[in-house]
């Protein structure tokens, strides 16, 4: 992937091009049409996705929990706690999604403590009622 990229994301905000280049490393783009299911309630967790393009819907139980565009991420939770994921995510246009696995995001996390930190922040409002 490439880092300009990962530029215009806010989790991304403040890092340098040399940090940006190393994040962007770990990541893998693919498209998705509008109804395929990247992620699906019940699976396990290994990857961390983050929205490029398009538009998802979250959804547990049929219930919709969040619409996600550009800049917006989903997964943090499974790959954060190693637990099953607690939703379905699925394109509602057509979309690009950038994904890192599960020890790429814990790498990620461990060398870039802001990065880490607002992902964190987001767990936490998504946790709140």
């Amino acid at each position: 992937m490439e880092a300009s990229r990962l530029s215009e994301i806010d989790l991304f905000d403040g890092m340098s091009d040399d940090d940006l280049a190393a994040c962007a490393e770990w990541f893998d783009e693919r498209e998705f049409p509008a109804g395929k299911s990247p992620v699906k309630q019940g699976d396990f967790s290994y990857r961390f996705f983050i929205v490029l393009d398009g538009e998802v819907e979250v959804r547990r139980d049929f219930e919709l929990l969040a619409r996600l565009g550009p800049g917006d991420f989903f997964g943090e939770m499974g790959v954060t706690e190693g637990a099953l994921r607690s939703a379905r995510v699925t394109p509602i246009t057509h979309c690009t999604l950038a994904s890192m696995m599960t020890w790429n995001y814990r790498e990620m996390a461990d060398r870039f403590p802001a990065v880490s930190n607002r992902i964190e922040q987001k767990i936490a409002e998504r946790a709140s009622p």
